[in-house]
């Protein structure tokens, strides 16, 4: 089952930019991950193809499972 994209994150995408494949980037081949107790999720850091730094917020329960949940995504300053 492919990644699931909550419509949180598909609008956060729409603000910014973000393409679809940037965010797949990311979990794929993340820069850095990081967990995140307090929101239950784990942070993947990755690059736009445009070289802006995101990450990606993947539900903590689905992380390293065949279907994860994206729950949302920044741009990292």
């Amino acid at each position: 089952m492919p990644p699931r994209l909550t419509r949180h994150l598909r609008e956060r995408m729409r603000q910014r930019r973000i393409t679809e494949q940037d965010v797949l980037s990311a979990l794929t081949r993340p820069l850095e991950e990081e967990h995140d107790s307090k929101n239950n999720s784990y942070k993947l850091y990755g690059h736009t193809r445009d070289g802006r730094k995101i990450y990606v917020a993947v539900k903590d329960t689905k992380w390293g499972t065949p279907d994860p949940v994206f729950k949302t995504m920044v741009e990292v300053s």
